[in-house]
């Protein structure tokens, strides 16, 4: 028999999944296939919707089948690992995304032509699947957790993998050939140097990220929960704003990382370590937990942030250094919102919990956090270098990805900072700080109290003389009982 409030974890965790594997195929999966991308395969459109039938089936199949939960009795177990068969098709289907892009990743190196990457279609739908395809919740969490450190892994060895193929490239394409007569000059170096920055960056950012899925204490599960749900939420939004494309030149489309910032090895291994945890990290979460969790988010923030300044400096030195049109004010009002937004991030960080600080300091700094993150994305975009008239008509041909900026800094993960911002605002409020009162001295009649031993034929006799509190002609020492007492002499 399964608990009414574990069957209400149940239900919510079920419908969580259908509305995202619902809401999958109405998004783009990749550059090449998925809804809004021209000329997909219809082959690919089917498999979709019957592995999607398939995923459904598995969440119906838990309520309605002979199995059912809802019935007396019900075997679980059953209906645990028919959700598993059901949805292995659509993980295969991932698979096969990531796989394609793999491939592309190769086959179109040291080409203009990018691979197909993966977009929020694909992680909403891997988000969906991995919560369908996980047993009934019948008492105790049984956490995958081979697979959660699986995925932790690969997302790391993914990302190094990714920035030292896409920096052996713009290496190889920096470096003058052997007839050249220009020679190593400082192009070059800024090709190499802007390359290096960028990569470092982002690999720093995803492999933050990704030791939280690899660790087993409750607040870095939380946080890796946070951090998937605003990389799911940041997606969709890059793709469906009408300023979504100048945020991220692919649309929300997930590249490799290093290619545009942070890659889908992090973003995919981000959403589905957060469905396969979701559960187990948010359920029974203490404050402490919330706490700790929102640290390691404002980490993050930190982190990107200050790393998005460094790459402006990077990018405003190498102009300087060609002799590149720049506008040194421009660049360093985009710097100086990335530095003020990580020394926000930081103190929070420092005082989140700190019971000397009022909370309504801690809240208020929360919001200002959240208005400069979202500050940095406007500006980011604003007052970010463009491309010629012609250029941009060019970069805007394409009904997928291009814009016509010269320099591509904001991307989607910016997007993502501004949800982690908003989730620390809102526990901020909610849980507030863990305080200590002040007074922690046991209460009378607790455990802990100290009490005065007195035998059961003891009798309290008042030294002659001694203070009395007068309590009227209804006093209890008419009745032969004394009560001592204070009276400063009065």
């Amino acid at each position: 028999m399964i608990a009414e409030s574990t069957r209400g974890w149940n239900i919510g965790r079920d419908a969580t999944a259908a509305a995202l594997l619902l809401a999958a195929p109405a998004l783009p999966w990749s550059l090449y296939f998925g809804a809004g991308i021209p000329a997909g395969k219809p082959g690919l459109f089917v498999a979709l919707a019957v592995a999607t039938v398939l995923a459904l089936t598995a969440i119906a199949a838990t309520y309605v089948g002979p199995w059912g939960i809802l019935r007396v009795p019900n075997n679980h177990a059953v209906a645990g690992r028919l959700r598993l068969l059901l949805c292995a098709p659509y993980l295969v289907l991932l698979l096969g995304v990531v796989a394609a892009d793999v491939v592309q990743t190769v086959r179109y190196g040291g080409s203009p032509r990018p691979p197909g990457g993966v977009g929020p279609g694909a992680l909403a739908g891997a988000a969906g699947a991995l919560l369908a395809a996980q047993p009934v919740l019948a008492g105790p969490v049984r956490l995958w957790r081979r697979t959660v450190r699986t995925l932790g892994y690969a997302a790391i060895v993914g990302a190094t993998l990714s920035v030292l193929f896409n920096l052996y490239w713009r290496v190889r394409y920096a470096l003058p050939e052997a007839h050249s007569t220009t020679g190593f000059g400082r192009q070059q170096v800024a090709i190499i140097a802007t390359a290096l920055v960028y990569g470092a960056v982002a690999w720093a950012t995803v492999v933050v990220a990704s030791r939280w899925v690899l660790q087993r204490d409750k607040a870095s599960q939380l946080a890796v929960v946070l951090l998937g749900g605003a990389a799911l939420v940041a997606g969709i939004l890059v793709w469906v704003l009408p300023i979504g494309r100048d945020i991220d030149g692919f649309h929300g489309i997930a590249q490799n990382t290093s290619t545009a910032g942070v890659g889908f090895e992090g973003y995919l291994v981000w959403v589905g370590a957060a469905a396969l945890l979701a559960v187990a990290a948010a359920r029974d979460a203490s404050a402490t937990t919330w706490l700790g969790a929102t640290r390691k988010t404002l980490l993050l923030i930190a982190i990107w942030s200050l790393g998005s300044a460094l790459m402006r400096v990077v990018d405003l030195s190498v102009a300087v250094g060609l002799d590149l049109p720049y506008s040194p004010y421009d660049s360093a009002a985009m710097a100086s919102f990335d530095v003020v937004a990580a020394v926000i991030a930081i103190w929070l960080r420092l005082n989140l919990g700190n019971s000397s600080v009022p909370a309504a300091a801690i809240w208020s700094v929360s919001a200002i956090l959240f208005g400069f993150t979202i500050a940095r994305v406007l500006v980011g975009v604003g007052l970010a270098p463009r491309l010629t008239e012609a250029q941009r008509a060019n970069a805007w041909a394409n009904p997928v990805y291009g814009n016509g900026l010269a320099q591509q800094i904001t991307s989607t993960f910016d997007v993502v900072l501004c949800g982690l911002a908003l989730c620390g605002l809102v526990v901020a409020i909610v849980v507030g700080r863990l305080t200590v009162p002040t007074d922690d001295r046991p209460k009378p009649g607790e455990p802990g109290t100290p009490r005065i031993f007195r035998s059961t034929d003891s009798s309290t006799v008042a030294p002659a003389g001694g203070p009395k509190i007068y309590r009227g002609s209804d006093d209890s020492a008419a009745n032969g009982e004394v009560v001592q007492g204070s009276s400063n002499g009065n």
